[in-house]
């Protein structure tokens, strides 16, 4: 779903019947997986409010209303960069790589993590990193046999963090208007 098929309903709908409008913002609202907040209503809401025909009418007001309480919620939440080493832990595997690189996430002591295994076990172990998200860079040494997956932890997860609250602000701004 896109921004665009919000901009386009409430534009069409909006202008026509206010009660259907009205419904239109509440069944956004309540699918939120659908429809999502970040990626949909902000940047809907957003184009909305800047058209003169429709930015008052009290559906988009519904929306903007939504919007703001999203972002001043997310706003509200503490910001701070990570004070050691230590990351999060959400590996889904269990498996005794996956056990180790999670002792690994969870030492506030260390950066770096050396995992010297076979290609297919390397394998596992990177695509777990990437659908956990964890906040490592890997790379592979190829010195030696078998290579070796080296892990160096990062702050991704506050970098976006805090790209996302800069855009919050913003949103917030032109939605505060």
């Amino acid at each position: 779903m896109s921004s665009s098929f919000v901009v386009d309903l409430f534009n069409a709908v909006g202008c026509v019947n206010e009660e259907l409008a009205l419904g239109a913002a509440d069944h956004v609202l309540a699918w939120p997986k659908t429809y999502r907040l970040d990626k949909v209503v902000v940047p809907g809401t957003r184009q909305l409010i800047q058209s003169v025909m429709i930015r008052d009418k009290a559906a988009v007001q519904r929306l903007r209303i939504a919007c703001r309480d999203h972002l001043r919620a997310r706003v509200a939440e503490p910001l701070e960069a990570p004070g050691d080493w230590s990351r999060a832990n959400d590996l889904a595997c269990h498996c005794p790589h996956c056990s180790d690189l999670g002792r690994f996430l969870a030492d506030p002591g260390r950066k770096i993590w050396t995992l010297k295994a076979a290609e297919g076990a390397r394998g596992h172990l990177e695509e777990t990193i990437r659908q956990a998200r964890c906040d490592l860079d890997v790379a592979t040494d190829r010195r030696g046999r078998p290579y070796s997956l080296v892990c160096t932890k990062n702050q991704a997860s506050y970098d976006r963090r805090t790209k996302q609250r800069q855009q919050d602000l913003e949103n917030l701004a032109l939605l505060d208007r």
